[in-house]
């Protein structure tokens, strides 16, 4: 069963550290664990949209117009990560508090949430998560920079498998059997 403490100990092992059974244990992996699987999972869900953190959604309008050039500001969800685009392309710009100010009656969005169920990533996710958490803790758990170098680069590959499938999902496979690409190819 996928769990935090199940991706930290992917990582662990990823740099020869020894595995957790939870974050309170007094173990320098523990402790190092519970400080960073948060921020790291943050900064995945931050990095790409990824498909299984998109939400479809009518922001609520907010009482108060907003200053400067927009004409509307509208309530983010307080698990948004980040907001991809409004219906029609709208322009927008995000401030503090989690306001979204753009203009137009209503904004439909596609945002980035946060997702803290392990169970809900998906295998590729949790490699990319993994491989992150092992870069970051190369130095501070094994003292070690040739290590995090090397862990880095492993998360790079990674992300960037995961992502061309992530980004895959969906899209309308090309029918290569149509007569066209046939002829095209003759």
């Amino acid at each position: 069963m996928r769990s935090s403490v199940s991706i930290c100990n992917k990582a662990l092992q990823y740099v020869g550290g020894s595995p957790i059974l939870s974050f309170d244990e007094k173990t320098r992996g523990a402790e190092l664990c519970r400080h960073l699987y948060e921020e790291v999972r943050d900064e995945l869900l931050e990095s790409h949209h990824w498909s299984f953190a998109t939400r479809y959604m009518m922001l609520p309008k907010l009482p108060d117009a907003p200053p400067f050039d927009f004409s509307t500001a509208y309530q983010l969800p307080p698990d948004c990560i980040s907001v991809r685009q409004l219906e029609g392309g709208k322009p927008f710009e995000v401030v503090e508090g989690g306001v979204l100010y753009t203009d137009g009656g209503s904004a439909r969005a596609i945002i980035t949430v946060r997702v803290v169920d392990p169970m809900r990533y998906p295998a590729l996710f949790v490699e990319v998560f993994a491989r992150k958490l092992a870069a970051e803790l190369a130095v501070p758990l094994m003292n070690s920079s040739k290590l995090e170098q090397a862990m880095f680069k492993k998360y790079l590959d990674s992300f960037a498998r995961a992502t061309a499938v992530d980004g895959a999902e969906g899209v309308r496979q090309v029918d290569e059997t149509d007569g066209w690409l046939q002829a095209r190819e003759l």
